[in-house]
């Protein structure tokens, strides 16, 4: 078996990937950046790498990234919005650990609506590897984090 990737790295490079394959959205690294008026989502990851994924956007970006998703010219609806929400938690996870993980399955959990808050406390969290990636993008920031950990 191969070694594992560095997780920052690996996070970073899968959620620009997704971002601009999925949402034709320009991800530019922002550092220190602030969100304004967000929302967030989490699921869990179990089996050979176990912990969480979580994902902070501002509310303005969201509306775009669903703009450009749907390609619809009206507003989706906040209802829709985080729908898309959870659906890119799940595509940013599923990017990562294919990439960081890709011999071992790692089932993801229903992603469910979160306090901004609990994304924060990721990077906190009392597991072996955690990363973080921000990026500003059309509409204000968006925040990826995962805390992993070799499953038992």
């Amino acid at each position: 078996m191969k070694a594992r990737p560095e997780l920052q790295p690996t996070l970073r490079e899968a959620s620009t990937n997704v971002l601009e394959t999925m949402f034709f959205a320009d991800a530019e690294p922002a550092h220190g950046a602030v969100h304004s008026d967000a929302v967030a989502c989490s699921l869990l990851c179990t089996g050979a790498e176990e912990g969480s994924f979580k994902v902070a956007i501002d509310r303005a970006a969201l509306l775009l990234l669903c703009e450009a998703f749907f390609g619809e010219d009206d507003e989706p609806g906040m209802i829709r919005e985080l729908e898309l929400l959870c659906e890119l938690t799940n595509m940013l996870a599923g990017s990562t650990l294919s990439a960081y993980a890709p011999d071992h399955l790692c089932p993801l959990s229903t992603p469910q609506l979160c306090d901004v808050a609990a994304h924060s406390a990721t990077l906190a969290m009392p597991m072996h590897r955690t990363a973080t990636a921000n990026f500003a993008i059309d509409g204000g920031l968006i925040s990826v984090s995962c805390a992993l950990q070799a499953a038992a």
